[in-house]
């Protein structure tokens, strides 16, 4: 009965997926607000004057001080209290389930080097996405882990493309690059963050600057969750990326779905995604 929430939410979610506002225009705003500079904003009307009945400057530097605080606790909160709930110092790497129980071993190649002087450990994707309307995706995303670094390098390129009202098909590529640091880590689930870069492919390309957050976590068998933000700049835009998936494995073959958010400057996206993932 458990096992059978998760599908069951996912079909009631499919069900009363919201259709698209516009036909056939989506990708093209997505494609404008990387190109194009935003419009330029109205001048500021002048502010009025407000009487100051408080002139205290040690009650101002106080409120200051406390909002300084407590922004610096919120930028902190999302690495420091993982790192102190829920890193194990000794942990290198995180594995699935039936590597955990010994039933798949590490595989020994010497394709560059040996693989036994140096073991690596990487995760591979592929997934379908659909807005249930006229877009579709194609997505793929190789993760490759240095297990005594705890970094991983992370690479992702997604092919959109929508059905157009004229019956034409337009076809967009984003894509990201990420150096990623795994800060809190332990058998059952792997914190990380990054720094790299956003890129879209298209007669004109763009690049921006991108910053990535996410969670793995193995919380019972078979169920794998995974949860990632990314936050960034392509072209003459600003980025945001929200991506969640639930999903089950065999051996190192995981089968998830789950969704997906993109935004650029107001021309946003929503995706439900079904794909695969391999553990290796």
């Amino acid at each position: 009965m458990h096992c059978r929430r998760p599908l069951l939410l996912l079909l009631v979610l499919a069900a009363t997926w919201p259709a698209s506002a516009a036909h056939g225009q989506l990708l093209e705003g997505i494609r404008t607000a990387a190109h194009s500079e935003p419009p330029a904003d109205a001048e500021p009307q002048p502010r009025k004057k407000q009487r100051r009945w408080r002139t205290d400057c040690d009650d101002a530097n106080n409120d200051d001080s406390l909002l300084g605080s407590l922004f610096g606790a919120a930028i902190a909160a999302p690495f420091v209290l993982p790192h102190v709930f829920f890193d194990d110092p000794f942990a290198d790497r995180l594995e699935s389930y039936a590597a955990q129980r010994g039933d798949v071993a590490f595989k020994t190649t010497d394709w560059f080097a040996d693989s036994q002087a140096c073991v690596l450990a990487a995760r591979g994707q592929v997934d379908y996405g659909t807005n249930f309307d006229d877009v579709q995706s194609v997505n793929s995303k190789l993760q490759i882990d240095l297990p005594r670094l705890r970094a991983t390098i992370d690479a992702s390129v997604d092919n959109f493309f929508e059905d157009l009202a004229d019956g034409g098909r337009d076809h967009l590529v984003l894509g990201d690059a990420n150096l990623v640091f795994r800060f809190a880590q332990n058998e059952r689930m792997a914190w990380r963050s990054g720094l790299g870069v956003n890129w879209l492919g298209d007669s004109h390309t763009d690049l921006g600057f991108n910053f990535t957050y996410g969670v793995d976590v193995l919380p019972r068998e078979p169920f794998v969750f995974s949860t990632e933000i990314d936050l960034g700049t392509l072209g003459h835009s600003h980025l945001f990326r929200s991506r969640t998936t639930l999903g089950a494995q065999w051996r190192d073959l995981e089968v998830y779905a789950g969704y997906e958010y993109l935004d650029l400057r107001g021309a946003d996206l929503s995706q439900m995604l079904f794909g695969v993932r391999l553990w290796w």
